[in-house]
């Protein structure tokens, strides 16, 4: 049975929470492929199966709420109160439903694996992504040879933009590839997401070298093929983060007084120059001076927060095609974009200032949490310190990568970005990485070298 310490009163067998989790995870970042083969009907069904199962996990574990992060639901709570006065009420109750049960099969997953299955779950299910991603990309352009649309759309010859196809068959022709996802900006996120978890796995000795070697090359050619300049600088931001937090964490914590204030330092120059060359660096890339668009649609969402700044106009997370206010808020070469593309004026926006706030506590607490993991010594039962463990840097990692994407995109309030930042937050609030038992749960076969991790657990 799975290993649920120190919460859970009921018991899920390890291979189903194992296997809950990596489909999960693995279905919500593949993001457009699923409606686009299924179409919507089908991609609903699919959607809705997986959020009875994570619900049927959940009541079977049986974890109470008593140590998951208050804040989460503190912001969801006020999500709901803001249908009293929203605009679009017909679409905040549903949109809040769905979210809540997203939080919901986050709660699950947290509960019912430990945090080394749930580096392999999230391994698995984004390696399958990026890999199967590629492969689509190469089918399309050497045997279609031309872009394709979703499956349930006819286009005919009409002239279309470029973001309405599923893939542009750009692989060979120094295009960006959008691969399962749809979008060149979410496969980068999925391709960063597998180098930071390939490394830990690495690190940790649950992959082989050649196998480790071989998906850090399929991430970074991920990275190269789709070119997102939003992904690169939380790229370059996890690894000044990660270099950080190992040198605080091999320092005593008496000791760490000066290498907070230089570590503090940095970030204050690397955000002051990240302020500076924005510009620059975005044209460097081919996005313009204002990130593709993105300074005209914040400008436009300003404009509405201007009207209900306190309170704002109703929670609705993905904003809803069929709502003329948001619908015609951001338009750009023939497409419709139905985010802010910044998660904090969305969140801004949509449920005031009070709302922000609580969404700014449950982001710094996660955020604080993560950083703890990575740095805090742990003890064991005799009160000797224990040995550093690379899967300690998953949760910092992780968190610190989508935080960055959502200065410059809305996911973190939705889909697999919403999911995986809910998990990480309630996860280490239940339990640190350095404060959790030894695994003994089946699972797959992990290398010679971490084999003693799952015989630590029936001695």
């Amino acid at each position: 049975m799975t290993n649920t310490w120190p919460l859970a009163r009921g018991t899920v067998p390890e291979r189903e929470a194992f296997a809950f989790g990596a489909t999960t995870l693995f279905v919500l970042f593949a993001g457009d492929a699923v409606p686009n083969t299924l179409t919507w009907v089908g991609a609903g069904v699919l959607w809705a199966a997986v959020a009875v199962w994570g619900v049927t996990v959940l009541v079977r574990a049986k974890p109470p709420l008593v140590r998951t992060p208050w804040a989460l639901w503190a912001f969801l709570g006020w999500c709901l109160v803001t249908l009293i006065w929203s605009h679009w009420r017909f679409a905040t109750l549903p949109s809040l439903f769905v979210q809540v049960v997203c939080a919901a099969v986050a709660f699950a997953i947290a509960s019912t694996l430990t945090w080394r299955r749930i580096a392999d779950a999230l391994s698995l299910a984004l390696r399958w992504v990026l890999l199967l991603s590629l492969l689509f990309e190469a089918v399309v352009a050497v045997v279609v040879r031309h872009p394709i649309a979703p499956i349930w759309t006819d286009y005919g010859d009409a002239d279309i933009p470029d973001a309405f196809y599923f893939s542009r068959a750009e692989l060979f022709t120094g295009g960006r590839i959008q691969g399962l996802p749809g979008n060149a900006n979410l496969l980068a996120m999925v391709a960063l997401l597998v180098a930071i978890v390939v490394a830990v796995q690495f690190a940790e000795g649950r992959l082989r070298r050649n196998q480790a070697i071989g998906w850090l090359v399929v991430a970074g050619l991920g990275l190269v093929l789709t070119r997102s300049s939003t992904v690169l600088a939380a790229a370059l931001v996890v690894v000044l983060v990660a270099l950080a937090a190992v040198a605080i964490r091999r320092v005593p914590t008496e000791r760490r007084t000066p290498r907070y204030l230089l570590v503090a330092a940095g970030a204050a120059v690397v955000a002051v120059a990240g302020v500076l060359l924005r510009g620059p660096v975005s044209e460097l890339l081919g996005k313009g001076s204002d990130a593709t668009g993105r300074g005209e649609i914040w400008a436009k969402v300003l404009g509405l927060i201007d009207q209900h700044p306190v309170v704002g106009w109703g929670w609705i997370g993905y904003w809803w095609p069929g709502i003329p206010t948001l619908a015609d808020l951001a338009h750009r070469k023939g497409v419709v974009y139905l985010q802010a593309h910044d998660a904090y004026l969305d969140v801004w926006m949509q449920t005031g200032i009070v709302g922000l706030v609580l969404f700014a506590v449950y982001v710094v607490t996660t955020l604080s949490r993560s950083w703890a993991c990575a740095t805090r010594i742990g003890y064991d039962a005799a009160l000797r310190p224990r040995t550093f463990d690379p899967v300690s840097l998953l949760p910092l990692l992780v968190v610190v990568a989508l935080l960055v994407q959502s200065v410059a995109e809305s996911r973190l309030l939705y889909q697999g970005n919403w999911v995986l930042f809910a998990l990480f937050a309630i996860k280490t609030r239940i339990v640190l990485t350095g404060e959790e038992p030894v695994s003994a749960g089946d699972g797959p076969r992990t290398p010679p070298a971490a084999r003693a991790f799952r015989w630590a657990g029936s001695r």
